[in-house]
Parts: C-alpha cells; structure tokens; sequence
C-alpha cells in the first residue's frame, strides 16, 4: 500500500520538503490551506493512505479525503485521555518556543531503529523519524525515547490497535501517545485484503 505522512512544520516549503522512502511519502506542511493541493497530488502519484499528524486539526480530516477522492483513505492523530496531559504540557510548551524532542515511529519491516532515525531540520522543532521493523520493537523504542526526554510519539505505517496499545502501555503516560483514527486492520477487515504480520 502506497502511504503518505502529512506533518505540520513551520516555515516547511511546499513541493521542497518531501522524504520519499519505498512506499511512503513524507510531507512537511506550513500552510494548512495547502492541505487540499498536496492531497491531490498524493492521490494522483497513486497514494492509497494519508495519516495526517496529531499537529493538524482532525476538522481537516473531511477535506483532505474530499479533495484526494474516494480511492484514497484518510487518517488523523488523535490522542487517547491517557495522553491528554502529556499532550497539553507539549503544546504549550511548543507555544513558549520551547517545544520537548517529538517522535514519529514509522512501520517499515527490515529497518534497523537506530541507524535509519532521521530528523527534517525546522528548528526549534526537533522531530526525530524513527523507523521500525515491527510493533514488538516500537514499543521497546517508544520506552527509550521517554527515557531519552521524548514528550510526544505519533504512530504511522501500519499499527494495528494491539501495537498501538502495546506502545500505550509502554510509555504509561510518560509522554503522549497518538493513534491514527484508521488503524491498519480496520482497512483489511472493511477491504478483505491481507497485509504483513507485525
């Protein structure tokens, strides 16, 4: 499945901030009135998934689907009430100009956690892209991150509920956890298709 990750990131650049990685897509976003053209775009470069990050209000959910059509599905972060502290200290400390180490733990099988971390340099963010082989590893990462002053880890790529929950419980509300409101075995169950074992 072609999939796409679209984060907020201020002062990103439309067209010059995109990571390509197999069959991921990752875009930076500045202006959320874009959020409608970059969509589009997805969808004709054949994009089956967009995850919007928890940094992009879920009322933009209903756009970004209108606008890539109906072959595309659209998923947003949202935090559970386990994370909502954490959550609003991380906000608020962003406003301040201060914002904690956030992370993204992205599903890719094979990927090695350590060596294929990468961070878009949109300072003072600092987002640290964590690629891992599968939801077993996520949840060890997700408790090294906290240990390392992580505040705030999104989900993308393919969790189903059980690897999100395993991470949920992992970080035991050290730092927020977000989940996309489409989990990757809700779109198997609805299309009948099969993916990969985590």
């Amino acid at each position: 499945m072609k999939r796409a990750i679209v984060y907020y990131a201020s002062g990103a650049r439309e067209g010059r901030d995109r990571i390509r990685r197999a069959d991921l897509t990752i875009v930076a976003v500045d202006n959320l009135d874009d959020l409608p053209y970059i969509a589009r775009g997805l969808a004709d470069d054949g994009v089956q998934l967009i995850e919007l990050c928890g940094g992009i209000s879920p009322r933009w959910r209903a756009v970004v689907a209108a606008a890539a059509g109906s072959r595309v599905r659209v998923s947003s972060v949202t935090f559970g009430v386990e994370s909502l502290g954490a959550a609003h200290r991380f906000r608020e400390a962003s406003i301040a100009g201060r914002p904690p180490d956030g992370a993204f733990l992205l599903l890719e099988p094979g990927a090695d956690p350590v060596h294929d971390r990468f961070v878009p340099a949109f300072p003072p963010q600092h987002l640290i892209f964590v690629p891992v082989p599968d939801e077993r590893v996520a949840a060890s990462v997700a408790m090294a991150l906290v240990e390392d002053g992580v505040g705030l880890i999104e989900l993308y790529g393919g969790f189903t509920s059980a690897g999100a929950a395993a991470v949920i419980d992992a970080v035991d509300g050290r730092a927020a956890v977000g989940v996309g409101a489409v989990t990757i075995d809700a779109i198997l169950a609805q299309t009948g298709a099969q993916g990969y074992v985590h």
